[in-house]
């Protein structure tokens, strides 16, 4: 199944309503019908913005689906030239004046794909704009030229897309407005940065998250793997494992793909797999600049397996992830936005403080607002608009939890949580912390203002909001607890500085401490998921 026909998270307003206790108010059983194949869909119709339906099955769960590829059939189908309604995000975006009249970005291939020229598409558009796309001798490198709407030719965008590591060299030669990274900067790269008089690269003001994404292990579509431990994963990629009989599937010579090295996808795999267990990528790897490619080598080789973004999988076929504690994450819009399957990562964008340029900060302030989102959703990757799952879809957690080893466990706290929480949702919103620390990250901080937004609404009138926090394995059970309570607090006082005198549900917090892990504690990576405060609504 290709990456476009993947069930897909619903939009803020099929989250509210779902909450709310029902369907969206314009629900209606439609089919939607792939044109020319024999796949259908039946459900309830709960979005259409004239490019995707957003339909919820019985079968499928939430699935978001190109308009062009499906046929609608049913009484509740859009008309004919129906045309969505403004969003309150895009009514309120306010466009500058005076645009500068060139910027430059540089960075991730990964965002500067196809998501960075959409979000540039999208911003002209909301002000009247046309876009016209100029690719340069490098496929790499791209203009996008804006034209007013009597066609004069009045900004450029200059997109430059050879890894995340070229973000921060541009900072550092003064020659970007806007860096794209797939991973998070490295410490070295701060300070050189700080030295040069770009100020704290890590704090608010220059570091801001622009969506989610999860890196996908594929193979092709006839590779009889379903699932795979990180252990395996790191032992093929390293080359220690070569034939496919050595991990008890069909023989055959593994051949490695992999993005080339100043990829943030290649540096983001290589700390989350490879470097735990203290490997290196085979010297056998096939190295590809262009992630859409590997996809297509993998899924044409019987053999192959590489890694890429979930906005590429493509026509390659995408493994489940086994975490050394037993626990299988499935690659879904969900778990990547609660950041708990084991390969999720943030896409960042970064400037030297509030650019100075016009065009390069109402650029900036449009691609981090809620009219993005949609933007960030359909090009395949994950926005940051709440999702919602119930109780009963993460019983597997639950099951984990409930096997625990003794110091880790406290039967009646478990009963508690149980109880708490079985009747209710839980949002994707979920707030996370560094070691013994209560303190909110730059994430977290932007999560507050959507989360504030979400309960503002009539819905949630009634509704009651647990903010449950959670601690990683480390330390006593009884001092972890003390610690989670203070992290929901945490979340609790920021909702209320935030404007949360309007909230229409009522605020709880509740502690758990290391109970319900969402995945292993044996790595600094797994402690940081599980160091967390989740959002649940009944």
């Amino acid at each position: 199944m290709s990456s476009w026909l993947r069930g897909r998270g619903a939009s803020l307003f099929v989250a509210m309503a779902a909450l709310a206790g029902g369907s969206a108010a314009d629900a209606a059983e439609v089919t939607l019908r792939m044109k020319g194949g024999d796949f259908s869909v039946t459900g309830d119709l709960q979005a259409f913005d004239n490019a995707k339906y957003t339909i919820q099955s019985k079968s499928f769960g939430t699935m978001s689906l190109d308009a062009a590829r499906f046929d609608c059939e049913g009484a509740g189908c859009p008309k004919a030239g129906a045309t969505a309604a403004p969003t309150q995000a895009t009514a309120a975006l306010k466009i500058p004046q005076n645009l500068g009249n060139k910027i430059s970005v540089q960075g991730s291939n990964t965002i500067g794909g196809q998501l960075m020229p959409a979000i540039v598409q999208a911003y002209a558009a909301a002000f009247g704009a046309k876009t016209t796309k100029i690719v340069g001798e490098n496929p790499l490198d791209l203009t996008l030229k804006l034209a007013d709407q009597k066609g004069s030719e009045q900004w450029i965008v200059d997109l430059h897309r050879h890894g995340s590591t070229t973000a921060f060299t541009g900072f550092e030669q003064k020659a970007v407005d806007i860096g794209m990274s797939s991973r998070t900067i490295k410490p070295e790269e701060a300070a050189k940065l700080q030295a040069a008089g770009l100020g704290d690269m890590k704090s608010p003001a220059n570091e801001h998250v622009l969506g989610l994404d999860g890196l996908l292990v594929l193979v092709a579509p006839g590779n009889s793997a379903v699932s795979m431990s990180l252990e395996n994963i790191a032992k093929i990629f390293s080359g220690a494992v070569t034939d496919w009989s050595e991990i008890g599937l069909p023989p055959g010579k593994i051949n490695v793909y992999a993005p080339t090295l100043e990829s943030g996808t290649f540096e983001t795999f290589d700390t989350l797999v490879l470097k735990p267990l203290n490997v290196k990528l085979t010297a056998s790897a096939k190295r590809t600049e262009n992630h859409a490619e590997q996809a297509d080598l993998v899924a044409a080789d019987p053999n192959g397996i590489g890694f890429t973004g979930i906005a590429y999988q493509r026509n390659a076929k995408a493994l489940n992830v086994e975490a050394s504690c037993g626990l299988i994450a499935r690659p879904s819009a969900f778990v990547m936005k609660t950041e708990e399957y084991p390969l999720t990562r943030r896409l960042f964008l970064y400037t030297a403080g509030e650019p100075k340029n016009p065009l390069a900060k109402g650029l900036l302030d449009f691609a981090l607002s809620s009219a993005a989102q949609s933007v960030i959703r359909q090009n395949d990757f994950i926005d940051q608009s709440p999702e919602v799952l119930d109780f009963q879809s993460q019983t597997t957690r639950i099951a984990y939890a409930l096997n625990a080893a003794g110091p880790d466990f406290d039967l009646n706290l478990m009963k508690t949580l149980i109880s708490d929480l079985k009747p209710a949702s839980r949002l994707s919103t979920t707030f996370r912390f560094e070691t013994a620390n209560f303190s909110l990250d730059t994430k977290a901080l932007a999560d507050i203002g959507r989360l504030r937004l979400l309960l503002d609404q009539p819905e949630y009138k009634g509704k009651t909001v647990t903010l449950a926090g959670f601690a990683d394995g480390v330390g006593r059970f009884d001092s972890n607890l003390a610690l989670s309570q203070r992290r929901a607090t945490a979340v609790l006082n920021a909702l209320e500085r935030s404007g949360g005198k309007n909230i229409q549900a009522k605020l709880v917090t509740k502690a758990y401490s290391q109970l319900a892990p969402v995945t292993c504690n044996d790595s600094p990576e797994g402690r940081g998921f599980n160091r967390r405060v989740e959002v649940w609504v009944k």
